[in-house]
């Protein structure tokens, strides 16, 4: 299989006149719903995730001095979505690359593709999948950087290079329903951190030696959220519990900062480092 990334640097050419052709295509009257979203690596772009196929919006320029976000591109009802809903999504910066783990509508349509174990990637350039990664087990997540893609599945995280699409980590992990895995924006090597094997444990992997990795303890429960910095000299977790947020040095674990965010339980759904690292944004 010829690489899909071999081209990924070169941005997609997107301009709003396409963008309102793609709309006026998709043409349905149905109703159509979220499903998930993404930010991309340098958060200028997010994707959502439809029952329908996906779209892109953009976070820069003209957008935000308005005070909001812009369309860019929407693949919906086309080609390669006609029966299937996107579930996950992940877009490599502001290439024409996506991966996405999408799922059949009409069951009985056995020629439509698509399925909960497997990713898909989705070339915007060529409008078609250009290559898939396939699992035995239901995929939770999924992640790209300009090296490798990174499959997430509840008890195993398999890290593919991006040029020839080839496993070249395995790693093992406790539960995670939640499918919680991060890259580093900025790190060289690539880093990764995952839940570890034992409950509120935290694996930090720098690329792919298999003893290039260490694991610290940085809860008693379950985690429920991660976040790195753009470098990937910190990070960010909070447990099921939702009382306290930590962040240590992903260099050895140090634990350096426990915020208090309550007394009282909560779900933590996010955590978000800012670009300098002076502020840590959390959503319950």
């Amino acid at each position: 299989l010829a690489s899909p990334f071999r081209n990924r640097f070169q941005a997609m050419a997107i301009e709003e006149a396409s963008a309102q052709d793609s709309v006026a295509a998709a043409g349905s009257t149905e109703n159509i719903y979220l499903l998930s979203y993404a930010f991309n690596q340098d958060f200028s772009c997010f994707v959502c995730g439809t029952t329908a196929g996906f779209r892109v919006f953009t976070l820069t320029g003209e957008s935000l001095h308005n005070g909001g976000f812009k369309e860019v591109c929407r693949r919906e009802h086309s080609a390669g979505f006609q029966n299937n809903s996107v579930m996950l999504i992940s877009m490599l910066y502001k290439t024409n690359i996506f991966a996405m783990v999408t799922q059949v509508i009409a069951p009985q349509d056995e020629s439509a593709q698509g399925g909960m174990n497997k990713v898909q990637i989705w070339d915007e350039r060529k409008q078609k999948f250009v290559g898939e990664l396939r699992s035995r087990n239901e995929v939770k997540a999924v992640a790209l950087k300009k090296e490798v893609i990174v499959m997430v599945c509840e008890y195993a995280i398999y890290v593919y290079t991006c040029d020839q699409l080839k496993v070249i980590l395995h790693l093992t992990t406790g539960s995670n329903k939640s499918g919680l895995c991060v890259l580093a924006v900025a790190s060289d090597p690539w880093l990764l951190c995952c839940p570890g094997q034992s409950t509120g444990a935290v694996r930090v992997q720098v690329g792919q030696e298999a003893e290039a990795t260490h694991v610290f303890q940085a809860h008693q429960s379950g985690l429920a959220a991660l976040a790195l910095n753009a470098s990937g000299s910190l990070v960010a977790t909070a447990s099921e519990t939702g009382t306290v947020v930590k962040v240590f040095r992903t260099s050895d674990g140090q634990a350096l900062y426990r915020l208090r965010r309550s007394t009282r339980p909560a779900v933590i759904s996010s955590l978000t480092f800012r670009s300098d690292d002076c502020f840590l944004a959390v959503a319950s």
